[in-house]
């Protein structure tokens, strides 16, 4: 199968739901807690209230994080395991 250069369209998508949801948590943890720490937590409900459809991708993403790691990390020894025999 050949390598695409570019991102298809749903690729594309996918990655800006991500970004904003990136932007919006980021935005919460570094200009609204620092300066207006009582306001934080709502903002933060705020926004997951009205785009649920980025932080639902930004959710899936924390989950499968530490689960690729863990498969990652066993596929890494296996191969080292297999190396060193």
């Amino acid at each position: 199968m050949a390598q695409r250069r570019t991102a298809t369209q749903k690729e594309k998508e996918v990655i800006d739901r991500l970004a904003h949801a990136f932007v919006c948590d980021e935005i919460a943890k570094e200009v609204i807690e620092p300066n207006c720490p009582e306001h934080a937590e709502g903002y933060k409900k705020h926004m997951r209230k009205e785009c649920p459809h980025f932080y639902r991708l930004l959710d899936e993403l924390q989950k499968a994080i530490p689960r690729v790691k863990k498969q990652m990390l066993a596929e890494h020894y296996k191969a080292m395991k297999k190396g060193g025999d």
